[in-house]
């Protein structure tokens, strides 16, 4: 399947099974102008829906109770899908970026449509399905900024997917304290995952980036205004799975002190 086709499919079919379709073999050799979609389609189920402030994620002292968990569960599973959505919309709207970059984009975005698999095999487990329980537009808000690949490097892979090298372990220890091992064991692929997508994103930084400027500059730069290097890091700072991202001292112990 070529690649703009798959992305073009995953941001405007309504069906869950569109958008988590993985084919075996890609290509990329479709000469195509850039394509900016507003907005995935999505099912009315699976609509965007507008967030009250008191729709927050459970806290983790009642991490004890299968509902909260399964709650946490489901808004994790939204977040992967919206970053399916957002990997779809960077592999249209830079056509010309480098093959291998575009290839490692695929590549990542594979790995992202596994992720809710998983989450939606063990909701289901626990009696919840996508779309039970509302799902908000959040990381879409900041598509519109992509407006270069380290636009979107600096907000996906070096802000968001390494805010999680924080939280997912942070979720992971909470759930097995209250003894469900069976979700706990999920943040183990997310983890090592988003230890490669971080790694991708800064090696890619790199080799985009103004020769004369520093890897921070570059990414500090590119951040859109609804950011700051704060937004990448969680409640419990986790150095070691940075430095197994390949991300140096220096911008852990920036990101460590924002």
């Amino acid at each position: 399947m070529e690649l703009y086709n798959w992305a073009h499919q995953i941001l405007t079919s309504t069906k869950l099974e569109d958008k988590l379709f993985s084919p075996t073999k890609l290509t990329d050799t479709l000469v195509k102008s850039p394509l900016l979609i507003k907005e995935p389609a999505r099912s009315y189920e699976m609509r965007f829906q507008k967030r009250s402030s008191s729709e927050k994620l459970p806290p983790f002292h009642e991490h004890h109770l299968e509902d909260k968990r399964a709650i946490c569960l489901h808004r994790f599973a939204g977040h992967e899908l919206l970053a399916v959505e957002i990997m779809a919309y960077a592999l249209l709207a830079f056509p010309q970026a480098p093959k291998s970059f575009r290839k490692g984009i695929a590549n990542t975005l594979k790995e992202e449509q596994s992720h809710v698999k998983i989450y939606l095999t063990r909701m289901q487990e626990m009696g919840l399905s996508l779309g039970d329980l509302p799902l908000y537009k959040h990381f879409w808000s900041h598509v519109k900024f992509f407006t270069d690949p380290l636009k979107y490097l600096s907000a996906m892979s070096l802000t968001f997917e390494m805010a999680n090298l924080d939280f997912a372990p942070h979720y992971k220890s909470s759930f097995e304290r209250y003894g469900d091992f069976a979700s706990a064991k999920i943040f183990d692929t997310i983890i090592k995952d988003e230890i490669n997508h971080v790694s991708f994103g800064y090696s890619w930084l790199a080799k985009l980036k103004n020769k004369n400027q520093s890897s921070w500059d570059a990414y500090t730069e590119h951040l859109n205004p609804l950011l700051s290097p704060k937004r990448s890091k969680g409640f419990i700072f986790q150095s070691d799975l940075r430095k197994k991202a390949n991300i140096p001292n220096d911008w852990i112990e920036k990101i460590r002190q924002a």
